[in-house]
């Protein structure tokens, strides 16, 4: 150690000598005002050495001593400290004039290396990025020539700037800050993007932990679970031995639990009475039927001879199968020892179902072609014996169910098929059995009726029908569909605890497993019976033996499928007349769900008064007895499982796939014990556009070693989107509070003590845990529907009311109609008697020309440059093919950017000239310009399929246009009527019992056979393979001809003699017009180039809908004018048949001038619209007549067949047809309605319904 007082150096050279400093410099400054201060490269600190207590000032540069460090007392280093801040003081007061009196600048922070030190900690910033970006820029543009869509919207195209980026990156600042990140603009779900920041500080300093990001939020308890999937702010702090953590997050996923017991997913069912699987199981006989109680009455064995052998069954093919398919013909009296049909009666028959059983299969048998043809039976039946289509038979193009899609009870001799029908499928079965030795069949099994091998024809399967496309309670067929069989909802079932209870839900005492006393018929069964009895599901006990125990009796096959999680009554109607001996007969009407078996399921479940019924119990679906499947993506760390409230450790008891979503318990003994497992996990599948605010506080205080003390809370808000909330789907904002304590301690003296015992020696040292908790929770709802408790969820804010299947579109689902049969007018009389004819071109000899377009709107637009009629200004201010504003029809109803105009759906109708396929050339039906000399005779139509084909579920209650006033510029006095044919509707257009699909014609390179008849030509495979047409541009002319199947040059030699007559009777250009074109189906777009600027809007759709040539090739003029891309067919609904059953619902609608709401009954709102039209240079104003029509479909004006109700409606086609009226009607547009309320079936005083919207009837609201 050098002494402070050295001799330092000195430069005698100058004459200013710089002099060294002496010692310290606290205790020696150097006061030369001309010496340079210490350079920024030496580095002065002060250290204490607590072993000799010195203080010591080290100096150095780098890691290279400067000066020996000089040394202090502790005495000595207070007073040199004491005289710095002295001097310093002093200074800061001279200074601060001069302070005040400085020009102000902005500071400069600087930051020292210790300060970052301190923040950051010790270490290196790393950076390691890893991924890639893609970034593609351009122009894409595209012509789509699909005439469904406007022509602005065929050309489209914009800049396409499309960036795809992946990356990863893994910093470090220090050892303190992390920032993993991890980003992927194509990732699925957001919650796979994780950003964060990860703040970890030392030991002795008051901040743990700091995260930004994705994090997530830890509880201690059981009682108030953490949260996994957070996105927000995270702190720990401790405070001496409080450490507190709190936590502000989005929370990006939802908590779920499974229940477990004995290895399976255990899961209680709640079922209604009313919730029976329809159209799904079916008994095959009346037989069946009639037997079914005694049958299972004695079970496990079965009373029953029956043995059935072989099955095969039949339904609809909606599936466009290839394989295994055929024309069927199912008949609903066939097999039956009482028929319906009383015409196929025998005396003394056979008592058991066979095909012998009537004489149905034998006329059938005996009638050769006219039977087995798929073109003629449908005519051949229609006159048999006055069967009817649906109500006795069903003619359908069916496939054969594989053994796998359906099962079979051998001895009930029911049938149940894996997915269930829909309410238009049939479904026809033929099968086999045995009864006493012998051998019996009902139907035809395939390989019995195999297909003509001449290919001239195609024989016909005829088969038992089960179900029909129309359900008809008052037909025997309904009650073959069983309505006592219930899924339970889950997949494969287990016998071991499996439960299940009968309950009668009674309003004022609630739930009870028997009937109430007061309704018991006590001299008929015991009051208090369990209602598990009375339906026979409580017999035996778990030895099988006769004698109840309380529990249901699980019988494979009979009273369960366990494959198909369903459970079966031994009875046909467990809640109806199989429950009448219990019930007093006062009271039977009252308590009894009869409407449950004599109506179908939609009517039955608004008798909710009589639904009381409930089967309620407790399910396992077997599977793996360690796997369990929890979801996909699960959250690290947010899986808790709890087997009888103890928690189980996650890779000792438990493993965890979090990517598959799979726990698999490794404790055998967790499985074998039987005990009831809780699994509570958060789910990130199941988030989704609601925003979920997350509120964390933990505390979590050491009082010692052993014990621990904590407290949470935590909140969880749901902003809304909208102010108002529908009921059960109201925003929460739950808080809960809890308070915990954890003891542990080990106790050495009490294993020394039991140690002393004899006999018994511890192994490891006893210790004491206890641990306990309490919660509190406190639920509210989120502001925004309400402060305070005064939060409001809507049960029904009347908004969705009413809601409806727009006819509009797409266009090309409208297609010409076929001749209706039996429609009859305002006087009952027959409508059309030519509908009856078959193969007979004097059918079409009424009909007339009847146009149906969207009007595109360009030809609408005068300033569009693309229309060719922007400078014909009497054709664009004409009322019936101008532009029509929302506005006009809905005044008060807001509309967003570009919807202002209305797309309407045009009709035009010409009832003097003749329509397509009309052959007429009878002087005295035409004149010499060929136009019909009768229009008051004349009708045209047109038809489509709807998909909704069960209106009363769906609850679809009327039709409802808007039409402009037909008679503004055409005041014809006699008017006509509009009428709408709701049901299955013929898709025979040109009616010879065969099917045409222009894709299945010949072509010059695919030869393929055809049947001719006085029609054209349709191909001979009855099976439509694709809807499109061949890939070969040179087969389009060959088969894009319309429903005759024929060219024009074919047409010609095909109605050589309809043109020979005509010739007689037209004049020459009537003729010629009709020889280029005999059928009169050549289409023409409304931008065919033979079109003027003088040919109006309705000149260029006059043609637009004929078939022949409506799907031209598509090139490459920018213009393209076609009608539709598919191939034209005569089928409609997709199910690959062509449907010749005509049962409808018929409403009329009658249009003539000067019809209002007083004089039309079906008017129930006008419009009087002071229409601005344009009109070169200026403007004009029109008033025009806008009236809204609705008809209530339960208020049909004829009914054809046997229909029984509107109860019954099963409408797969809506055919508007027009009769005795000339006039070009626009429908603003047309749809069917569907109400969200159901009127009561049961009699209510005074009851009546109504919706009134004000934008839609503003008349009502002014």
């Amino acid at each position: 150690m050098v002494k402070a007082d050295a001799q330092p150096l000195q430069n005698k050279d100058t004459s200013h000598p710089l002099r060294d400093r002496y010692g310290d410099p606290y205790t020696y400054p150097n006061r030369n005002t001309f010496d340079l201060k210490d350079t920024g490269f030496i580095k002065r600190t002060v250290e204490y050495d607590p072993a000799t207590k010195q203080y010591y000032i080290i100096e150095k540069i780098g890691d290279k001593y400067y000066r020996t460090p000089a040394t202090f007392t502790k005495e000595e280093f207070l007073r040199i400290q004491g005289r710095k801040d002295e001097v310093d003081y002093f200074r800061q007061r001279a200074n601060l004039l001069s302070d005040l009196n400085r020009r102000n600048y902005k500071p400069k922070f600087g930051f020292s290396k210790d300060w970052m030190n301190r923040v950051t900690g010790n270490g290196k910033v790393e950076i390691k990025p890893t991924g890639y970006v893609d970034i593609a820029a351009g122009y894409q543009g595209q012509k789509i020539k699909n005439p469904v869509l406007p022509e602005r919207a065929r050309n489209t195209g914009g800049l396409d700037f499309d960036m795809n980026a992946q990356f990863q990156v893994d910093a470090n600042i220090g050892d303190k800050i992390r920032l993993p990140i991890n980003y992927n603009t194509l990732a699925t779900f957001d919650y796979e993007n994780q950003l964060k920041l990860d703040y970890h500080g030392k030991d002795d300093e008051i901040l743990k932990e700091f995260q930004m990001g994705t994090m997530n939020f830890a509880s201690k308890g059981t009682l108030i679970p953490g949260a996994q999937s957070l996105f927000g702010i995270k702190t720990q702090l401790q405070f001496g031995k409080l450490f507190v953590t709190a936590a502000l997050a989005n929370q990006k996923s939802q908590r779920q639990s499974l229940g477990l017991q004995g290895g399976t997913a255990s899961q209680q069912f709640d079922i209604r009475a009313d919730e029976y699987e329809e159209n799904r199981h079916f008994l095959m006989a009346q037989k069946f039927r009639s037997d079914y109680k005694k049958a299972m009455s004695r079970l496990p064995n079965v009373r029953s001879n029956f043995q059935i052998l072989r099955v095969e069954a039949w339904v609809t093919n909606r599936t466009s199968a290839t394989t295994e398919t055929r024309d069927v013909v199912g008949f609903m009296d066939l097999g039956e020892v009482n028929p319906f049909n009383p015409n196929w009666v025998i005396p003394g028959g056979d008592t058991l179902p066979s095909n012998g059983s009537n004489s149905l299969y034998q006329t059938l048998v005996n009638a050769g072609q006219l039977a087995r043809n798929s073109t003629t039976v449908q005519t051949y039946l229609n006159g048999l014996n006055g069967m009817q289509p649906v109500q006795e038979f069903e003619k359908t193009f069916a496939r054969k169910l594989q053994p796998n899609e359906f099962y079979f009870n051998p001895q009930i001799g029911f049938i149940s098929l894996n997915q269930p029908l829909q309410p238009d499928e049939v479904l026809a079965v033929a099968y086999q059995y045995t009864y006493n030795g012998r051998v019996i069949q009902v139907g035809e099994f395939s390989q019995d009726v195999t297909p003509d091998s001449s290919g001239n024809s195609t024989k016909v399967l005829f088969l038992k029908l089960l179900k029909a496309t129309s359900q008809r309670p008052n037909l025997p067929i309904w009650d073959l569909m069983m309505k006592n069989v219930y899924s339970v909802g889950f997949g494969q079932l287990e016998r071991q605890d499996f439960k299940l209870d009968v309950y009668y839900e009674e309003p004022s005492t609630g739930t009870k497993k028997y009937l109430p006393p007061s309704i018991t018929n006590s001299a008929q069964v015991a009051v208090g019976t369990p209602l598990l009895q009375l339906v026979n599901l409580d017999r035996l006990n778990n030895q099988n033996d006769p004698q109840p125990d309380g529990e249901f009796d699980y019988v494979e096959g009979f009273t369960v499928i366990s494959s198909q999680s369903r459970i079966i009554f031994p009875v046909l109607e467990p809640f109806g007349r199989d429950l009448d001996s219990a019930v007093i007969p006062s009271e039977r009407a009252n308590v009894l769900f009869y409407p449950l078996y004599d109506t179908i399921k939609a009517i039955a479940q608004n008798y909710t008064k009589l639904d009381r019924f409930r089967l309620i119990g407790r399910s396992k679906s077997s599977g793996s007895n360690q796997d369990y499947q929890l979801g996909f993506n699960i959250p690290r760390g947010s899986v808790t499982v709890t087997a009888g409230g103890q928690i189980l450790q996650e890779n000792i008891d438990y493993e965890i796939n979090y990517d598959l979503g799979t726990l698999h318990v490794i404790n055998p003994a967790i499985i074998a014990s039987g005990i009831p497992v809780q699994i509570q996990y958060e789910n990130n599948a199941t988030y989704g556009l609601q925003s979920k605010n997350f509120i964390g506080l933990r505390l979590d205080y050491l009082a010692s070693k052993h014990l621990s003390l904590g407290a949470t809370m935590v909140q969880l808000g749901e902003r809304p989107f909208f102010t108002k909330q529908s009921y059960g789907e109201d925003p929460i904002r739950n808080r809960m509070y809890g308070l915990d304590f954890d003891y542990r301690n080990d106790i050495p003296r009490l294993s020394k003590w039991l140690d002393k015992l004899p006999f018994y020696s511890t192994k490891v040292n006893s210790s004491i845990t206890a641990y306990g908790e309490a919660a509190y929770l406190d639920p509210g709802h989120a502001k925004q529907i309400g402060k305070g408790s005064e939060g409001a969820s809507y049960v029904d804010d009347f908004e969705g009311t009413r809601s409806s299947i727009d006819l509009r579109f797409p266009l090309i689902s409208w297609t010409l109609a076929s001749v209706p049969q039996n429609a009859r007018d305002a006087n009952n009389q027959i409508l059309f008697p030519e509908a009856q004819l078959s193969n007979d071109l004097s059918s079409g000899y009424r009909r007339a020309k009847l146009a149906w377009y969207n009007i595109e709107q360009r030809l609408q637009e005068r300033r569009d440059n693309d229309n060719p009629l922007r400078n014909n200004i009497a054709e664009l201010i004409k009322p019936e093919t101008r532009l029509v504003y929302q506005s006009e029809i809905f005044p008060k109803r807001s509309t967003d950017i570009g919807q202002a105009i209305l797309t309407t759906f045009d009709l035009a109708y010409y009832p003097k000239e003749k329509g397509p396929y009309n052959y007429v050339a009878d002087p005295s039906k035409i004149n010499t310009n060929g136009n019909l000399i009768n229009p008051r005779q004349s009708w045209a139509g047109i038809m489509r399929s709807i998909d909704q084909t069960d209106f009363e579920t769906s609850n679809i209650e009327f039709i409802e246009f808007w039409v402009q006033d037909p008679f503004m510029n055409n005041r014809n006095p006699n008017g006509g009527d509009l009428y709408f044919n709701l049901g299955n509707i013929s898709e025979d257009v040109l009616r010879d019992g065969k099917r045409l699909y222009e894709n299945g014609l010949p072509t010059p390179n695919n030869n393929v056979p055809v049947d001719t008849s006085n029609w054209g030509k349709v191909p001979r495979n009855p099976l439509q393979v694709t809807n499109a047409f061949s890939n070969d541009p040179a087969d389009r002319p060959y088969q894009d001809v319309g429903f005759d199947g024929l060219t024009d040059d074919e047409e010609k030699q095909h109605f050589k003699n309809y043109l020979n007559q005509l010739q007689t009777v037209v004049n020459p250009t009537v003729y010629q017009n009709a020889l280029n074109d005999p059928s009169g189906d050549n289409f023409k777009g409304y931008r065919d180039p033979s079109f003027t600027a003088n040919d109006g809007i309705l000149a260029r759709y006059k043609n637009f809908n004929n078939p022949h040539g409506n799907s031209p090739v598509a090139t490459q003029s920018d213009q393209f004018n076609a009608f539709t891309l598919y191939p034209d067919q005569e089928e409609l609904n997709r199910d690959n048949t062509m449907n010749e059953v005509e049962e409808y619902f018929q409403y009329r609608v009658p249009l003539y001038p000067g019809m209002n709401i007083n004089n039309n009954p079906y008017i129930t709102d006008v419009r009087k619209v002071n229409a601005t039209l344009a009109n070169g240079g200026g403007i004009i104003s029109q008033v025009i007549f806008l009236a809204s029509f609705i008809h209530s479909l339960l208020q049909c004006t004829k009914t054809y067949t046997a229909i029984a109700s509107t109860q019954c409606q099963r409408p797969q086609i809506c055919q508007p047809d027009i009769h005795s009226s000339q006039c070009s009607p626009t429908a603003i547009f047309i749809h069917l309605g569907q109400s969200q309320f159901i009127k009561p079936n049961f009699c209510i005083q005074n009851f009546f319904f109504s919706i009134l919207h004000s934008h839609e009837h503003a008349s009502y609201f002014a």
